[in-house]
């Protein structure tokens, strides 16, 4: 079978996460070709329908997944129900316009009218219908959304199997009982993504700089077992009533978790002994940043700013050194938008040659979560010891 998966915004991080989580499923990565500017296509014996939902369903950086159709008229034979709701999606490089979304609409159900076959059809409010619209109308229950792929060279359809469900990020994101703006908080989307970016099939996995437990979160919705600890008292606090609250809500399993309250510039020896006694899989993080930044920095304030990043991570590796065992890291190194241009330092800096990075191994592109006019950028490394 041959399936289409539509990428996030940051392109370059959601071709590295499917590649990861190929890793895990054990599906050759070279499957994978680059379609369009938008879209993946896998073409692979190992896969069908049920697997791809399963690998879909666990991805924070994809919209959307489907099938790819190999002849739209035959496809438009079948007879899906009594009333059929469908929708057109364009995902393309192309000009493309709604008229001509609108004008494909009116013939398939011209074609279904002819057959005596009820069906409605929702249009996008773009080029291409949003989560909310998919999922409020059923149409991949009642009927089928179709994708119009394209590129320069060639034109083909595919028929969406799973969209992003953006209300279950949502309702995480948001309807969680504590949220910690003063700190600026990490994207739920991000930290899925920095999830899987382990590449881990199970485990336990921790995260030395909590705040308020985004990446717990994620870790243990994706079922892996959770270790979280800050130095702020109140963070880890935070980040245990979180997790409660998903266990509550049905988001999360049988996994075992633990909080806990760690200086790492002053380690407490209780804790090292213990986490040196723990199997530890992967340390997944992001470090303490500085505060939320509202206009562009002077190139002296974001050294202070990068020094302090520097030395946390510098401690980190220390406390690493004597008690981590696993051989994953992914981590978060902030670049800061100074009126000279990005300003930022190498992970080199911190972790020397006993540690390989992955980052082009999985995309040609860098590794960044970065929004417009945003004056702190994300660059997520993957790190494996040698």
């Amino acid at each position: 079978m041959k399936y289409f998966f539509e990428l996030g915004n940051f392109k370059g991080l959601s071709r590295a996460e499917l590649g990861r989580v190929f890793d895990i499923y054990g599906i050759d990565r070279n499957t994978t070709k680059n379609f369009s500017t938008k879209v993946l296509i896998v073409e692979s014996s190992d896969i069908d329908d049920q697997i791809v939902k399963r690998i879909f369903n666990r991805l924070g950086g994809f919209i959307r997944v489907g099938t790819v159709v190999d002849n739209l008229e035959d496809f438009l034979e079948i007879d899906l129900a009594e009333k059929i709701v469908f929708g057109i999606s364009y995902l393309g490089d192309l000009n493309f316009d709604m008229e001509k979304i609108r004008n494909l609409s009116k013939q398939i159900k011209n074609n279904y009218k002819e057959r005596s076959i009820s069906s409605r059809y929702i249009l996008p409010k773009k080029l291409e219908l949003n989560s909310a619209q998919v999922t409020s109308n059923s149409i991949l229950e009642k009927g089928f959304e179709l994708c119009v792929l394209e590129n320069e060279n060639e034109q083909m359809f595919g028929k969406t199997l799973v969209i992003q469900d953006i209300e279950s990020f949502a309702s995480r994101d948001y309807r969680k009982p504590n949220i910690d703006t003063q700190m600026g908080m990490l994207p739920l989307k991000l930290a899925r993504i920095m999830c899987n970016l382990s590449g881990l099939k199970q485990g336990t996995v921790w995260d030395p700089f909590c705040g308020s437990g985004t990446i717990p979160m994620e870790a243990g919705v994706l079922g892996y077992n959770i270790l979280a600890s800050d130095i702020d008292k109140n963070a880890v606090e935070a980040t245990e009533e979180n997790i409660i609250w998903l266990s509550q809500n049905g988001y999360i399993g049988d996994i075992l978790y633990e909080t806990f309250r760690l200086d790492i510039t002053n380690p407490d020896s209780a804790i090292m002994k213990k986490l040196k006694n723990t199997d530890i899989d992967a340390v997944l993080f992001e470090p303490y940043m500085g505060p939320p930044q509202i206009k562009i920095l002077s190139s002296k304030k974001a050294k202070i700013l990068l020094d302090n990043v520097k030395s946390l991570l510098k401690n980190l590796k220390k406390v690493l050194d004597d008690v981590f065992k696993g051989k994953v890291i992914v981590m978060v190194i902030p670049s800061y938008k100074t009126k000279e241009g990005w300003e930022t330092f190498g992970v080199r800096e911190i972790f020397g040659k006993k540690w390989n990075i992955l980052n082009k191994e999985y995309s040609k592109e860098d590794l960044k979560w970065e929004r417009n006019n945003s004056i702190i950028s994300r660059n997520i490394f993957i790190l494996e010891k040698k």
